[in-house]
């Protein structure tokens, strides 16, 4: 059974030796949430199979101990984080869609032992000459749109992380300019260096760890070679470049994939005085570039190309209790998933745009495209890469635009909040349903019909109350609710169109 004895024993020394047990400052923080959520009980395809799921209730109570030391050279930093219960606990359960893709809605397991999830424990040394992180950490880079840690709740308007990228990582960053350019120089102190290692606990793409049956096994080992150069001057503004060399194999002689990931990100923000008023832009754009023998390839035996491109941008403008933004989006998308070329950028399944579209009804359009490829009855053993084409909730093949305006009234402290979203959304190449594709040999949506590009317009809204208690205690509630009007892709084989679509998720969270 895999062990995470040794990363525990090593952080184990560490803490002992690096922190003398009255100048640590020991934390014990958490947090609890609550969901109702309600939506519509989607039909994915044209024989009726329907999502069966309109009302459910899930928790989750995070527990996240930290040990830190500050010295007058630096200092350490252990933290874990690990969920007690996670999961369903009432109302109705999703369709079964043979273990493909978010699983979690298919089960009540909110106060099952499947429910304990160790996500973290690693230690981050501060000395002179630069940081030292190793351990069981999350892995996140800029706006969180290829690695995100899942660790943004307050963050995200619609929607709730519920993954976050874990891997175990030795990692070294450092100033290496700041000699070069003297120990005065403030440009020196500004430009950063990073270099590590990574072994992939859990992603999008791998699972280190999976359960089978009532055990434990090894999953999927994907390895990274990670390395970032950045420039942080200060709170306000950050540029850098994140590259990544990965190699996996997949699990059960699955295939391999061989990747590298380019990904340069920018944010800043400044007063505009004549306003009063503050002006804040932040980008990420990534490649991503290499070949996979994981993928439903018929065009060819042996490896899939794959060339894959994303972008997100956010401009903002806050002046008193307003806050307008728009944020724009582009991930490419490929109108064959059979042949030897894999072109579909995912976003991370924890980059948040919006409530229905992404997260209810592509989400399990393309499970239920899994589910049926799988099925024996169409060609025997499945096709290698099926677990691949549900999105989780990512963006994929999606061109999409999202204006946001925020409002905090006087009263109440600031305490509440009223959001309100557009989100208008067009695909790339057809969207087309794998499915479809592959037993009409046509380009074809999920109910048959021919693929169209117009996803339609969804609009979302959002209410929240948050009080501060006392220290680190807070209270959060609110309620969100979106409605997505679809457009020609969502067209059925009588011509008409798949009727609007909404979510509502009712909120509480604890904090600790």
């Amino acid at each position: 059974m895999p062990s995470n004895d040794r990363p525990m024993k090593l952080l184990a020394g560490l803490l002992a030796v690096a922190l003398p047990a009255a100048a640590a400052d020991v934390r014990f923080d958490g947090s609890y949430r609550l969901r109702f959520n309600t939506d519509t009980n989607l039909l994915l395809d044209d024989s009726q199979f329907a999502l069966g799921q309109s009302k459910w209730i899930e928790h989750r109570l995070r527990l996240t101990p930290k040990i830190v030391e500050v010295g007058p050279q630096g200092g350490v930093e252990i933290q874990a984080s690990f969920d007690i219960l996670s999961g369903l606990i009432g109302g109705d359960t999703a369709a079964n869609f043979r273990g493909y893709g978010l699983t979690g809605r298919s089960e009540r397991n909110g106060f099952s032992a499947s429910g304990f999830d160790f996500r973290h424990f690693f230690a981050t040394v501060r000395m002179p000459v630069g940081q030292l992180e190793v351990g069981q950490m999350p892995s996140h880079w800029g706006m969180g749109m290829v690695a995100n840690s899942g660790e943004g709740e307050e963050e995200t308007d619609f929607g709730d992380p519920r993954f976050g990228d874990i891997v175990d990582r030795l990692l070294f960053s450092m100033h290496p300019f700041q000699g070069f350019f003297g120990p005065k120089s403030e440009l020196g102190k500004q430009i950063g260096f990073a270099i590590g290692g990574d072994l992939v606990y859990r992603d999008r793409w791998a699972n280190l760890v999976v359960r089978n049956g009532g055990g434990l096994q090894w999953g999927d080992t994907a390895w990274e070679l990670v390395s970032s150069l950045f420039w942080d001057p200060g709170e306000s503004s950050r540029l850098g470049l994140y590259v990544v060399r990965r190699i996996q194999n997949f699990a059960a002689n699955g295939g391999d994939l061989h990747v590298w990931v380019f990904d340069g990100y920018l944010r800043h923000s400044m007063p505009i005085q004549s306003l009063a008023a503050v002006l804040s832009l932040e980008a990420e754009a990534a490649e991503i570039y290499g070949g996979t023998s994981h993928a439903p390839n018929l065009s060819a035996l042996g490896t899939t190309r794959v060339s894959q491109q994303g972008a997100a941008l956010r401009a903002g403008l806050a002046r008193g209790q307003f806050e307008a933004e728009i944020e724009g989006g582009y991930a490419s998308g490929d109108s064959n998933p059979f042949d030897d070329q894999a072109t579909a950028f995912q976003m991370n399944r924890d980059f948040k745009v919006g409530l229905v579209l992404f997260d209810e009804v592509l989400l399990f359009q393309s499970q239920n495209a899994a589910r049926r490829l799988s099925d024996p009855r169409l060609g025997g053993a499945p096709l290698p890469g099926l677990d691949l084409i549900p999105t989780e909730g990512a963006v994929t093949n999606a061109l999409y635009l999202k204006p946001t305006l925020r409002y905090k009234p006087p009263f109440l402290q600031g305490r509440l909040r009223f959001v309100g979203s557009v989100l208008f959304a067009r695909a790339p190449q057809a969207a087309i349903d794998p499915y479809q594709a592959f037993v009409s040999s046509a380009p074809r949506n999920s109910f048959g019909a021919p693929a169209g590009k117009n996803y339609g317009v969804e609009l979302d809204g959002a209410v929240g109350y948050r009080m501060k208690l006392s220290g680190p205690l807070a209270f959060e509630a609110g309620l969100q609710l979106g409605y997505l009007i679809p457009g020609d892709a969502f067209t059925r084989l009588d011509g008409s169109r798949m009727p609007g679509a909404y979510a509502m998720k009712v909120r509480g969270t604890f904090l600790f």
